[in-house]
Formats: structure tokens, sequence, C-alpha cells
């Protein structure tokens, strides 16, 4: 919530965020997100709300944190409630975004301070574990709007069927074998953060293009900087589903990047993995909503369109 809190002799406007309750399901997330942007504003990685107050120690009274808000009426996006808004996002926020995301990765482990190092969750690290997850939502087993008699089966089935690929199975395999020798390059092997759950309610979009990153819960690292980047450029492409220009730009970034670097084929996996995956994922999750929200007309637009968006990994 916003409140205005006394500061000396001014009242002045910040966030105010205390947890449901005090179960570590809660608080672990709460206290990552706090001192992951107590860092990032300390060493002024990328722009982010600064903390003015916090506890997140349930021992010494109710956890909360007081941080920095954005002035009243400041922009004509700024938050993104859920997604309802992102159709709004356009190619200069992709490019904010991507730079951001740059900054972050490219961020020094070795001066984050021990206690939060242990705080970040661990993301795929090695090509095994990121094919792993695919697989894995590939195989999710769902109950799907047109299945027969609402039997379960795997995602992938539902997927072949109504993309009308028979072959998807296998052409993930071939999909997977081929980026394997650029994943797995030298270059690539070392530790790289990530924020772990971009999506545009987690933005803040000021009128430039400019867009602030919120929300930190979901924090983490790869040993693997091209995953690490497939990682969060593919959790952000898959979750601006009512916005292909921001996609489309997002992957111009990216490409224009990595051949800046004479790694253009680099970047192409990395979009070509990050698109498979959260796309898959994201789309096998739907299938699993409940039947009445299943066929609301958003919902349905929504699934189509992700469901669609697996496809674009063999584009790139």
């Amino acid at each position: 919530m916003v409140a205005k809190r006394r500061e000396g002799k001014r009242l002045i406007e910040r966030f105010i965020k205390i947890p449901q309750n005090n179960s570590k399901k809660l608080l672990e997330p709460f206290k990552r997100q706090i001192e992951f942007a107590k860092y990032l504003s300390a060493r002024r990685i990328i722009p982010t709300r600064r903390v003015i107050d916090a506890n997140v120690d349930p021992k010494k009274g109710t956890p909360y944190a007081i941080m920095e808000s954005f002035p009243a009426g400041s922009a004509r996006i700024g938050f993104i409630w859920r997604d309802q808004g992102s159709e709004k996002l356009g190619a200069r926020e992709a490019r904010s975004v991507f730079k951001s995301i740059q900054k972050l990765h490219e961020a020094p482990w070795a001066s984050m301070p021990k206690d939060l190092q242990r705080l970040l969750k661990r993301s795929p690290s090695t090509y095994e574990e990121f094919t792993k997850r695919v697989r894995h939502a590939l195989n999710r087993r769902v109950i799907p709007l047109d299945a027969h008699k609402r039997r379960r089966e795997a995602f992938h089935r539902v997927a072949s069927r109504r993309l009308d690929r028979p072959e998807l199975w296998s052409e993930v395999a071939d999909l997977l074998a081929k980026w394997e020798p650029l994943i797995r390059e030298r270059a690539n092997r070392r530790l790289a953060l990530i924020h772990g759950d971009l999506a545009p309610n987690n933005f803040y979009v000021f009128d430039s293009g400019a867009v602030e990153f919120l929300d930190y819960e979901w924090a983490g690292y790869s040993g693997n900087a091209a995953l690490a980047m497939a990682f969060d450029v593919g959790h952000i492409r898959a979750r601006t589903w009512t916005s292909a220009s921001f996609r489309k730009a997002l992957d111009q970034a990216v490409l224009r990047a990595y051949a800046k670097r004479g790694k253009k084929e680099l970047g192409r996996a990395i979009l070509s993995l990050g698109t498979l995956l959260f796309s898959a994922q994201m789309s096998g999750a739907f299938e699993n909503y409940p039947y009445d929200k299943q066929r609301l007309p958003r919902q349905k637009r929504r699934r189509a369109i992700t469901e669609h968006q697996i496809l674009e990994a063999w584009e790139f």
C-alpha cells in the first residue's frame, strides 16, 4: 500500500509492504526482495526504489518495508496491473528492459554480501538442468478444455494437436541439440544475476520509455550467463503476450547486442531457448485453469497466443 510518513518536518509518500504472515514461504522471498533492492540501490546497478527502513526479523516485531514511491501521476502507463495495459509497451520500453537486464546480469558477484548470496535462488546453471526444465514443462499432465472425458494428458500432446505439429517432441529434442554447443562454450561459464520474475506487473514505465524493475522476490543467479539471459528474456517475452511490437523490439535488441560481440548465433540460441521454455511453461499452466476461467474470451486469447509462441522458438 501507499501511505504518508513523517520524515523530519515533512510528510512524504512511501510504499509500505507487510507480509500477510510470518511463514517461511512468505518471509524468505520478502527478505530476498529487501536485501537485493538495497544491494542494487547502493551499487547503482540499475534504477530501483530505495529501501528507507525495513525489518525482516519477526523476533524484532512485525516484518515490514518502507520504500521510495513514484511521484503521483508521473507517467501515462506507470504501473501495469497484471497484464492490463501491457499492450501499450513498445520498442522504447523493450530497449530499456533489455538494457537493465544486461546491467543486472553483469553485476559483480564477488562484491555482493555473503548473506545475500545465500538468499538468492539458484536457476539452471548447466544445459542439462535447463533442458530438464523444458522437458518437464512439455510433459506436464494437464486437463485441457478440449480433453475427452476430462482425461489428463501430457501437454506436448495437446500442443502437437493444437499446433498441427505431430512430431513436436522430436523437433524439440533436435532444437535443444542444435543449441547445446553454443550454450556450453567456456565464455558463458560465469555467474550472472537474474530478476527471476520479469513481467509487466513488475515494471514501472515512465513517459520517456524508461522502465524500472520492481519486486525481487524471485531474484537469483545462474552459473551460465547465456542461460541467465534466456531465463529473463524468455520470461518477459512470454508475459508480454498482448504486445507483438514489444517482443519484436526485444528480439532485435538481443540480436544486435550479441552481433556486436561477434556472437549473433548465441543471441539466436538465447531467444530460441527462452521462448521455448516459458511459452511451454505458461501455456501448459493455462490448461489446468478451472473450466469456467479457461472459457473466458481473454483467457482463451491469452492461451492461444502464448501457445503459438512455442513455434517461434524455431524462427530465430
